[in-house]
């Protein structure tokens, strides 16, 4: 009967132990910090890369806008003309009825 008693004792030993393994496991796949969270965090930052590049790339545009501005008279007109619907001095603006 000793044999019983160590055999429910072991079995009690192994059931304690799987559970234990099974709630590590539960916990580092879906517990706070775990590896589904790791994961959503992982994708979220490289969003904020992508983000990041894109605002780069708009700054460049930009900055070479703001050159332009300083510098270049022609690219002024444009704008002007583009933006301000100005014309020039020798310029003559022609409006038609039922056209936008």
């Amino acid at each position: 009967m000793k044999k019983k008693t160590k055999n429910k004792s072991g079995l009690k030993i192994w059931h304690v132990f799987a559970t234990c393994i099974t709630a590590i496991v539960l916990f580092a796949v879906f517990g706070d910090k775990g590896f589904i969270d790791a994961y959503r965090l992982g994708a979220e930052r490289d969003g904020i890369v992508e983000f990041n590049k894109s605002v780069a790339v708009e700054n460049k545009d930009l900055e070479k806008k703001i050159s332009l501005l300083k510098t270049d008279k022609k690219f002024i007109k444009f704008i002007a003309k583009k933006e301000l619907g100005m014309i020039g001095r020798d310029e003559v603006l022609y409006r038609f009825s039922g056209q936008e």
